[in-house]
């Protein structure tokens, strides 16, 4: 969700729908929360700023009924954030969630950038967080008090970041298009004596002496005349020089660079910020902190190069942790940004990460859209690889398996760095792409307890130091099992350290305590201590996570896969998260490390049954067949349904209210959902993997995950044909069919639309039929086959008409007549949109419906009946807008501005155009450079 106050109250729920809170006191109680967001503000307070100083008698009891219908009126979602605390209310919120707050750390971020003189990144990350505002603060807020209250406070806050900015461009060497900005300031704001200095430098840094000199005359006026004063010494100094002409300031160049890196800001790009949280107990490692940094300035030497490093050794060294804190020490090394991705090279499941589903994410933090992302995997990767021509950017990829795994995804740009972990070295790498090695090893005697006197305070540990240096032993100075080992010595303070040496002792001696075995150090008996001290439904829950395939899981499907209430379930999760046997990286989103997954796949094997591991896959597989058929019936209500096995005994489903939570729900469980798939395929669970495959297909479809989805069909393909399901190998073929021709590759596409008609004419199944039909004449119509195209949607829809499936009928219809346009039967096409035009509003189908008006308004233009066209198309946009179809709103304001121009209406023709390139420059969708010329060619600004 998105809160806004620096500017009128902003309320935009997770669906993306802007919400309106019209009571005035309703949006001053909101916006008292908003300014003090997750703080307690009391009902005394709240009282005194929605009654503007002047609260009524029973104002407290009028406040819990304004808060009641605050509640009310932003819906479910913020309503959960609206928190009673006593003495008042809290609103709870993330920075990413409300514009002040990320306001304020992006103010942070650029003061930092500033000091360390990484210009470019402090220009760009000021200029993101001055785009946050709107308008003035709280614009709408019927509040004097809170507005006299934050408005000041905030209004210093964005003019010490709008004059780091301009401190930032003009060591950038943007004087120049600094001057005008710089004058209108000076008019506005005319006593702020830095501004008078930058405009000087930016005067004098493009060799213009007489304005610069001009410019300190006319502040020296301003200042005696409103003040009495003299100029400041910072301005009498730049006086001085400009006179002297001193070359750092006379004649600068029109480009400037950063001081630390040397690389040119590029106002607008997006700067991804993808590195994990810092960690907060690293220690030590400063040899190979400094051969990193070392790399960088030898990669500075070589123009052509990008650097590479790949740092390998054993599990739990701390290769992340190295990787990580190295990067956020240098991240102004970069300052067009920072990815990150974790391969799971290792991953237990079997199951890395795919280069494709990498590259996609690389993509989608560079914030292309994804109407601008091919669908071809190369040309995924040949996008990525542009976009970082010409850029600063580090790239980590974590966890990597092999050379393979990574090559793909190394950027090609000089001035990048990759800064690869990995458990194997990684020669072939060496060897052919010049990455530089590096071996972490285990910690030295003095790096360890530095960690255990950091992690529990440097007394302890030297009152206790031959206990301390007995667990540095016992953990064989290994990170990990020294941050476990001192986790459990903090939550015991009045223990000593010898005590729990002692319990590890015996955990040696019971599971071979970290003796060495082949690939690593083996840390399972490092968490037996911590899994001992678990309740027993959180000690269950962590052995069936090892059964869960995904890299992290949701409490509602940790609850199925233990068949526990979801209460409980949210219980055993915290109590895990506590104990460090599983992390939160995300809100509501559990995982574990590889090496506790392993462990926790050695205790199902210790102490669940095979039965009691085959219940738990089928319940979580279960939860995410019966989620993900709730959310598809959600999204596309119009699909028809399949036979779903029925769910076992402790699944409980999710359940979705609107599109918007379930296509949330979809993309959180992306990874999941893809690993279920392949854990039912692979354990012979078939019936669950063609299931699971089916109600993704929408989801994938939709969003272009086009990779995706052939893997889980093919699964599922595999799967039907296992059970001997011919209906359920139709259905897999005809998806197929669909992917392949969105895909063009249409070979394929009609090698499996064929097969699955020849399945379904086998079946007897003339629904199964009509559906396939029309996927063939949409995929003639692909290849420009018209005739063709129009015989498959005929025939559909004499199917539909004699199965009496309405829907189908009138989807069909439109296809046809949208075929007859193409081939320029326009009489013929508006017969037949008509036919399909009254059965949509017959069975209120608003998208169908919009189709067919869209199909109607293209045929009447054709056919030079403008009005007739223009009214369609107006019929068709509050359709689309009802359905948030943004970019078919933008196409069809694009169609109606032409039928417009075609009679003559010149201005409802640019308005039109006007009102959907704004869309299409919002979707950064191609579209825009046609529409964009046609405003050019009506005298508009191109």
């Amino acid at each position: 969700m998105k809160l806004g106050i620096l500017g009128p109250l902003l309320v935009i729920d997770d669906a993306g729908r802007q919400i309106q809170v019209s009571a005035p006191r309703q949006r001053a109680l909101f916006a008292a929360l908003l300014v003090r967001a997750n703080h307690t503000v009391s009902a005394e307070e709240l009282a005194e700023i929605v009654w503007d100083g002047a609260p009524p008698d029973g104002a407290d009891c009028t406040l819990r009924t304004y808060v009641m219908r605050l509640r009310r009126v932003v819906g479910p979602q913020v309503a959960a954030r609206i928190l009673t605390r006593d003495p008042g209310y809290l609103c709870q919120v993330a920075e990413a969630e409300l514009d002040a707050l990320q306001f304020a750390a992006l103010s942070r971020e650029a003061g930092a950038a500033l000091r360390a003189q990484a210009w470019s990144l402090a220009a760009t990350t000021a200029t993101r967080a001055l785009n946050l505002c709107r308008a003035q603060p709280l614009l709408d807020v019927a509040s004097q008090s809170l507005r006299e209250e934050f408005t000041p406070y905030f209004e210093q806050l964005r003019f010490d970041v709008l004059e780091g900015r301009i401190e930032a461009d003009l060591r950038l060497g943007a004087h120049d298009q600094l001057v005008p900005e710089l004058r209108a300031l000076i008019v506005k704001y005319p006593l702020r004596e830095r501004l008078h200095a930058q405009l000087m430098l930016a005067l004098a840094g493009t060799g213009r002496q007489a304005e610069a000199l001009e410019a300190y005359r006319d502040a020296r006026r301003v200042l005696v005349r409103e003040l009495g004063v003299e100029p400041g010494a910072r301005l009498r100094d730049l006086h001085r020089g400009i006179l002297a002409g001193d070359p750092a300031l006379v004649g600068m160049p029109s480009q400037g660079t950063d001081t630390a890196q040397g690389s040119v800001r590029q106002p607008g790009v997006v700067v991804p910020r993808q590195l994990p949280a810092a960690v907060r107990h690293f220690i030590g490692r400063n040899d190979e902190l400094k051969a990193l940094t070392g790399l960088v300035g030898h990669g500075d030497n070589q123009s052509r190069a990008v650097v590479i490093a790949a740092i390998d050794g054993m599990a739990g060294v701390g290769k992340t942790a190295l990787a990580v804190h190295w990067a956020h020490q240098h991240a102004a090394l970069f300052p067009d940004g920072q990815l990150y991705v974790n391969l799971r090279g290792f991953d237990p499941s079997g199951a890395p990460v795919t280069t494709a589903s990498a590259v996609r994410r690389f993509l989608d933090a560079l914030a292309v859209p994804a109407a601008r992302i091919p669908s071809d995997p190369e040309a995924q990767l040949d996008l990525y690889r542009s976009l970082l021509v010409g850029k600063r950017i580090l790239v980590v990829l974590d966890n990597a398996r092999d050379g393979e795994q990574v090559r793909p995804l190394l950027p090609g740009a000089a001035g990048c760095m990759a800064l690869i972990t990995s458990r194997n070295r990684l020669p072939d790498l060496i060897a052919l792409e010049g990455a530089i090695p590096l071996t972490l090893r285990l910690l030295t005697d003095d790096e360890a307890r530095e960690l255990l006197a950091r992690r529990l305070g440097a007394g302890r540990v030297t009152r206790q130091q031959p206990a301390a240096d007995e667990l540095i032993e016992l953990c064989s100075h290994l990170p990990l099992a020294l941050n476990l080992a001192a986790a459990r010595a903090a939550v015991r303070p009045d223990d000593e350290l010898d005590t729990l040496a002692a319990e590890l002792r015996d955990a040696q001696r019971r599971l071979d305590l970290l003796s060495a075995g082949p690939g690593g150090a083996d840390v399972r008996a490092v968490f037996s201590w911590s899994y001992r001290t678990l309740s027993a439904p959180a000690a269950r829950l962590f052995r069936l996570l090892g059964v869960h395939p995904g890299p992290d899981i949701a409490a509602p499907a940790a609850a199925s896969l233990a068949a526990l209430p979801l209460d409980q379930a949210r219980g055993a999760l915290e109590e895990l998260t506590a104990a460090h046997l599983l992390t939160e990286p995300t809100r509501g989103r559990y995982g574990m490390h590889d090496l506790l997954r392993a462990y926790a796949n050695n205790l199902v094997a210790e102490h669940e049954t095979e039965d009691a591991w085959r219940d738990a896959a089928l319940r979580v597989l279960d939860h995410y067949v019966h989620t993900a058929a709730a959310a598809d019936r959600v999204v596309d209500p119009k699909r028809d349904l399949i036979a779903l096995t029925p769910a076992r005994p402790g699944v409980a489903p999710e359940r979705f209210a609107d599109p918007g939570q379930a296509w949330q729900w979809y993309e959180a469980e992306r990874p999941a959902l893809l690993a279920a798939v392949a854990l039912a395929s692979a354990q012979g669970f078939y019936d669950r993997a063609w299931q699971l495959s089916w109600a993704l297909a929408t989801f994938l479809h939709r969003q272009g995950h086009w990779q995706d989805q052939i893997d889980t069909q093919y699964a599922a393909l595999e799967a039907t044909r296992n059970l001997g399901d011919t209906a359920g190998e139709a259905y897999t073929h005809r998806v197929l069919g669909r992917v392949y021709t969105r895909m063009a590759r249409y070979e394929d596409a009609d090698t499996h639309l064929r097969q699955a008609l020849a399945l379904f004419e086998q079946l007897g199944d003339q629904l199964g039929q009509a559906h396939t039909l029309r996927g063939l004449a949409w995929l003639f119509e692909r290849e420009q086959r018209f005739d063709d195209a129009i015989g498959r949607a005929q025939d559909a829809l004499s199917l539909f008409q004699r199965v009496g499936h309405r829907a189908g009928e009138a989807l069909a219809l439109n296809a046809v007549g949208w075929l007859h346009v193409q081939r320029g039967d326009y009489h013929q096409a508006l017969a037949v949109c008509h036919q399909a035009l009254n059965l949509d509003r017959e069975l209120g189908d608003h998208d169908s419906e919009a189709n067919a008006l869209e199909s109607l308004g293209y045929a009447y233009h054709r056919l030079g009946r403008h009005a007739d066209a223009i009214t369609a198309y107006r019929q068709a946009l509050p359709l689309l807008r009802e359905s948030g179809s943004r970019y078919f709103v933008g196409d069809t304001l694009d169609h109606l501005g032409d039928a417009h121009e075609a009679a003559g209406d010149h201005r409802a023709a640019r308005q039109a155009w006007d009102e959907a390139l704004a869309i299409m420059d919002d979707l950064q969708h191609p579209d825009a450079i046609r529409i964009r010329a046609k405003i050019g060619s009506t005298g508009g600004p191109g």
